[in-house]
C-alpha cells in the first residue's frame, strides 16, 4: 500500500520534471534559432541566450534526473552487481541506494541554503539582464527533491520486489 503511494507520487514527480526538461528544450532551440535569424538577417541580438540557455541547460539536467533513473536509462557500473543473486544483489542495491540518496540530500541542503540566500537578499545575476539567481537553485533544487523521491520509491521497490535485471539495449 505504502510502497504503491510512494510509486504513484515519485512517477507523477518525475513525469512533471521530465515535461518541465523537454518544455525548457524546446525553449532552448526556439531561443538559439531566433538569435541565429536576428544576427544573420536583423543584425541584432537578444543578447540573453549564453545566459539563459545557460539556465535552462542546468535546470532541464538536473529536472529530468528522477525519469532517466525511474526508466533506468542513467549510466550504471554493474562490474559488481551482474554477479551478484538474491539478497546479496538487494543488499549491495540498497547500499548504493542509501550512499546515493546520502550524497544528494547534502548537495540538495547546500542547494536549499543558496536558494534561501539569494531570494532574500534579492540576488541578481550580472549579465545585461538581471535574473534573479535563485531561479536556476530553485530549479536545480526541485530536480533534486524528484531524484530523492525516486531514490525512495526504488529502495521500496527493491526491498518488495529484487534488483531487476539489467538490460543492456543493442545486446
Amino acid at each position: 500500500m505504502l510502497s504503491h503511494a510512494i510509486n504513484r507520487v515519485s512517477a507523477a514527480c518525475s513525469g512533471a520534471g521530465m515535461a518541465i526538461a523537454a518544455l525548457l528544450l524546446v525553449y532552448i532551440v526556439v531561443h538559439i534559432i531566433l538569435e541565429i535569424v536576428l544576427r544573420n538577417f536583423f543584425a541584432s541580438s537578444t543578447n540573453t541566450m549564453g545566459e539563459f540557455v545557460g539556465y535552462a541547460t542546468g535546470a532541464m539536467a538536473f529536472l529530468a534526473l528522477g525519469h532517466t533513473f525511474a526508466n533506468r536509462k542513467h549510466v550504471r557500473v554493474s562490474l559488481l552487481r551482474r554477479h551478484l543473486r538474491g539478497n546479496a544483489a538487494i543488499a549491495v542495491e540498497l547500499f548504493c541506494l542509501a550512499a546515493t540518496f546520502a550524497v544528494f540530500a547534502f548537495m540538495a541542503r547546500f542547494v536549499w541554503l543558496i536558494l534561501a540566500r539569494d531570494y532574500m537578499r534579492g540576488s541578481v545575476s550580472p549579465g545585461l539582464v538581471p535574473t534573479p539567481t535563485w531561479y536556476i537553485a530553485a530549479a536545480i533544487f526541485a530536480g533534486l527533491v524528484i531524484f530523492l523521491i525516486q531514490l525512495v520509491a526504488s529502495a521500496f521497490d527493491t526491498v518488495l520486489n529484487g534488483v531487476p535485471e539489467e538490460q543492456i539495449e543493442g545486446e
